[in-house]
């Protein structure tokens, strides 16, 4: 994979992080820009294009785009380090608004299992990071039926309120 797919695919996932819970709040927008901003993660990506492209594929698709999320995950041959950015933006965005509703702590329970990296490393990187309930069968853990009705069960926001979403970093002095 490529430098801008993976870009994408951070994109992606910080997305779904964001919307995996109905709601689309302000803190989660404004981290979005913080890591625009100030990482690499979304370098070289227009941000507002990669959002209109992924509002009209929850417009076709609805849940089917987090389907096929986890399924480019585990088939794409990730390094460490690329899966250790793909948790750090899903944990970014979950953790903007302190607060973890049960389909954002899903959402990152099947994004993990999707991943090779050993909890080890986890460990390592985050810390003992309690949502994460890193343990020794998570990397065996596939899309299995209870999965797929939690896919499906996910209710995102409207298409008009993604529509509204300004990603846009402005410049501060």
């Amino acid at each position: 994979m490529n430098k801008t797919e993976f870009k994408k695919l951070l994109f992606k996932v910080a997305f779904c992080a964001m919307a995996c819970d109905g709601i689309i709040q302000p803190e989660e927008i404004e981290e979005m820009k913080i890591m625009d901003k100030k990482t690499s993660f979304f370098e070289a990506i227009d941000l507002s294009g990669e959002l209109t492209q992924l509002i009209k594929e929850l417009d076709k698709k609805g849940t089917k785009v987090i389907e096929e999320l986890f399924v480019s995950l585990k088939n794409n041959d990730l390094n460490t380090i690329q899966e250790l950015l793909v948790l750090e933006v899903a944990l970014r965005i979950i953790n903007a608004d302190k607060y973890h509703d049960e389909n954002e702590i899903k959402f990152i329970h099947l994004l993990r299992a999707k991943l090779e990296i050993h909890d080890e490393t986890i460990n390592d990187r985050f810390g003992k990071v309690d949502i994460l309930h890193t343990n020794e069968y998570s990397q065996n853990i596939q899309i299995g039926k209870t999965d797929i009705e939690f896919i499906e069960s996910i209710k995102f926001p409207d298409l008009s309120v993604l529509k509204e979403i300004d990603l846009n970093v402005k410049q501060t002095e």
